[in-house]
């Protein structure tokens, strides 16, 4: 089936017939019967492209067009010539073919081609300033790439796909040289290095570089007789010690070049091969600085990754990919100032896919229940869940044995204190909302998988082989996982009440004496009689309503949370009770803090400008970008350290004494060694901290 790669033929083989990028549209209908006629011949799916050439060709060149192939010129609505730019790449090429089989002939010029190129369709290109960046527009890599140990560009079109034509200009008086981009990879350097080898071919040339060079390696003067031979004698060689280039040959290169440029440039009659010579020279320059700067990216690179994977495998030992980002050297220079996004996210990408005989990445990501992604090693996974879990165990006991005691000072009872379902439900939501990362880790998959790809210590693996149910493919269940009894829990909670009223028989005296003599609230008066109201229609919904199951415990864990106002025999609080008093306890807590916070400000000041003034006194750096930075680790260090006291959580505000404990630990910190105005960095963290609990 013809096709428009067939009419592209057709215009590539009558351009050059015509010597012309411009054709004129009949002129090529009636070589395209003449062509079609000898070629359906041969080839039989060309028969109905030669039985109907006007139309098709007319239909192919619109297409050709539409490719950037072809310009077409219309008059009155139909085709009247087309132009065909990549003619002119195609003279060029010739020309440098000829130079490529004899390498005694001139780089090409515009004077010197078959054809005038326009003078539109030339860019001209400074050698000094503009030829490194087109170097670097060339896309794909060279031939025998292994060789080099790097990338490198090839013969092939700029990023956009098409191919421009250059004039090279040189200083000095030196002739310009024309050139399509394409050759930049691969054809310029190898010629060049034809060039110096006719060069050195003259013994009056190579005795004058040896005696140049000898002064200059004098400690390396075998090595760099050996480059100098490699050349003459091995010039392809030679060519890959600047495409991957050590200290000594980009030190030799520059020099070399250095040496024959200096020696024509002052010249003002250069013979003909002299203009050639300095062409080569410039050009090989400038290779030599392009490629040795891919390398030293390519190091840097390298060495940015290394240290990402370093800090990966430091604790916490998850980090979300903006925390990836942000990663800093050892001086507190961002890893991306050595290597770009895209190295480090396709470093991590690499590490999310399962290498051979392995059903787990070397890298996983963990999605937390608000959608939240981080990333972490294989080999943390279960140092990591146990840590959350040792975590939690001791968190969720405090925060359950001081609400349940505060409720039962209250005389009241809440429902997960004597239902094991209501309390898993209960334990499960404050799970998901004070260790969202634990929730995420607990997954059958996961910890059975890094359990079975990684090597752990026996504690470890003992630790997280009692995670699992025995003889099942599931976990145990939470309480069991945290090891939260909840008999155990009530227990403890009850030993916090005062001796009158942990022994019933004492409460209930107190009890009804404080009534006897006070009497009975308004309020609860009003409770209770609502109670007995709604006692019939409960006790028929009861009746009815299932006892256990999935439903009945995920519905009751957001009322168990906050089930503070409700008796013991009153059932779960209505929404509104729940919300107000889970605000008025938000509220109790941030006054508090204020309230704190007040004694660190002087009077008429305010929070933030007592933290500017004590920011002065402990970090005196000048530069302002590192000064800021310093404070924003310091803030970052006491943020990460109050998430992970979870005071927020258990709504206890710290006293004084707690929070100069807090800073005291902080300021400890090695990273804060070089910092002189210790007493002063210990205030500005407690205020700092009470700022942030106070919002």
């Amino acid at each position: 089936m013809a096709s428009s790669a067939d009419a592209l033929k057709i215009v590539q083989s009558l351009a050059r017939r015509t010597r012309n990028a411009r054709i004129a549209y009949n002129a090529l209908i009636a070589y395209s019967e003449k062509y079609l006629a000898k070629a359906a011949d041969e080839d039989a799916s060309l028969e109905v492209f030669a039985d109907n050439p006007a139309n098709l060709m007319g239909a192919f060149l619109v297409e050709l067009e539409e490719a950037g192939k072809v310009s077409l010129t219309y008059t009155e609505g139909a085709i009247s010539s087309v132009y065909y730019p990549d003619y002119y790449r195609g003279i060029i090429h010739e020309a440098y073919e000829k130079l490529d089989n004899q390498p005694d002939r001139p780089f090409p010029t515009e004077d010197a081609l078959t054809v005038p190129i326009p003078a539109d369709l030339i860019t001209p290109l400074d050698i000094k300033t503009d030829f490194v960046r087109w170097i670097g527009r060339t896309d794909g890599g060279v031939d025998d790439a292994a060789d080099a140990g790097m990338d490198r560009p090839s013969e092939g079109t700029a990023g956009d796909g098409t191919v421009t034509l250059l004039r090279i200009m040189y200083p000095d008086g030196i002739h310009s040289m024309v050139v399509s981009d394409d050759l930049l990879g691969r054809t310029l350097p190898k010629l060049s290095v034809h060039k110096i080898r006719q060069y050195l071919r003259s013994e009056k040339n190579a005795g004058y570089i040896r005696s140049k060079l000898a002064s200059i390696f004098r400690q390396r003067e075998m090595a760099m007789k050996d480059m100098l031979s490699s050349i003459l004698t091995t010039p392809d060689h030679a060519l890959r010690t600047i495409f991957n280039p050590t200290d000594f040959t980009f030190h030799f290169w520059t020099q070399l070049s250095s040496t024959i440029i200096k020696e024509f440039s002052q010249k003002k009659d250069k013979l003909t091969e002299e203009h050639g010579f300095c062409q080569a020279a410039y050009m090989l320059g400038y290779y030599n600085v392009y490629y040795r700067g891919v390398l030293q990216r390519t190091r840097d690179t390298e060495t940015a990754l290394r240290q990402l994977e370093s800090q990966l495998r430091r604790s916490p030992f998850t980090y979300t990919i903006s925390e990836i980002h942000g990663f800093k050297d050892s001086r507190g220079v961002p890893l991306t100032k050595k290597c770009t996004l895209e190295d480090v996210n396709s470093y991590v990408t690499r590490r999310l896919k399962p290498a051979e005989n392995h059903d787990l990445a070397e890298m996983v990501r963990i999605k937390t229940p608000e959608g939240k992604e981080y990333y972490l090693y294989r080999d943390f996974v279960l140092r990591v869940t146990l840590d959350h879990v040792f975590e939690a165990r001791r968190e969720l006991r405090d925060h359950f044995v001081d609400t349940w005691s505060e409720s039962l000072k209250a005389n009241k009872r809440l429902p997960e204190m004597t239902d094991d379902t209501r309390f898993a439900a209960v334990l499960a939501a404050c799970v998901s909302d004070a260790q969202p990362m634990l929730t995420a880790l607990l997954d059958f998959n996961l910890l059975y998988l890094a359990r079975r790809e990684t090597s752990v210590p026996a504690e470890i693996r003992d630790e997280i082989d009692h995670l699992f149910k025995p003889r099942e493919a599931a976990l145990r269940p939470l309480p069991e996982i945290l090891n939260l009894d909840r008999k155990k829990l009530y227990s403890d909670a009850r030993l916090l009440l005062p001796f009158w009223q942990a022994v019933p028989i004492l409460s209930a005296i107190l009890t009804f004496l404080k009534r006897f003599f006070l009497g009975t609230p308004e309020e609860e008066r009003l409770a209770r009689k609502e109670k007995r109201r709604a006692r019939p229609v409960a006790s028929t919904t009861m009746r009815y309503a299932p006892a256990s199951g999935p439903g009945r415990a995920m519905s009751a864990a957001p009322v168990a949370l906050a089930d503070a106002a409700a008796s013991a025999s009153a059932g779960p609080p209505p929404p509104a009770a729940e919300g107000a008093s889970r605000k008025a306890q938000v509220a109790r807590f941030k006054e508090t803090v204020r309230q704190l916070q007040s004694t660190y400000v002087a009077r008429g000041s305010t929070a933030q400008r007592t933290l500017d003034e004590l920011i002065e006194r402990w970090n005196p750096l000048l530069d302002p970008v590192a000064k800021q930075n310093l404070v924003e680790d310091v803030n970052s260090l006491a943020r990460d350290f109050l998430r992970r006291m979870k005071v927020t959580f258990r709504l206890i505000p710290p006293d004084r004494h707690r929070i100069q404990e807090w800073a005291e630990r902080l300021a400890q910190n090695d990273s804060f060694t070089q910092i002189r105005g210790r007493d002063d960095l210990k205030e500005y963290l407690q205020l700092y901290m009470l700022t942030v609990l106070g919002k």
